[in-house]
């Protein structure tokens, strides 16, 4: 079971592009696969990323994070179905602004 539900983890995304100000990257590490993605708000949209090399690098935007959430993603990653193998959830912008530890 992932530490955090999806609909907190959007809460948090929400509250610091629209009240901080914060385009929060969320780095999330998956139990059965072996590179990071990152979840990235923006004003206007959000991103879902694999981190990596250059040549690992993907970035795939999306105008909200529902959708997002429900898309095929690099990997084979559907954010809907493969949650809770999320294993590590980590956020320097949400750790400076107070949302967690």
């Amino acid at each position: 079971m992932a530490k955090y539900t999806f609909e907190e983890i959007k809460e948090l995304l929400l509250k610091s592009i629209n009240e901080d100000h914060i385009e929060a990257e969320l780095r999330l590490i998956f139990k059965n696969k072996s590179n990071e993605y990152m979840i990235v708000i923006y004003d206007d949209h959000c991103s879902f990323e694999r981190c990596g090399s250059i040549d690992e690098q993907t970035i795939a935007d999306y105008k909200t994070l529902d959708e997002m959430y429900k898309a095929q993603q690099v990997d084979d990653i559907i954010l809907e179905r493969d949650w809770n193998n999320i294993i590590e959830f980590e956020c320097l912008d949400f750790e400076m602004s107070g949302y967690w530890e």
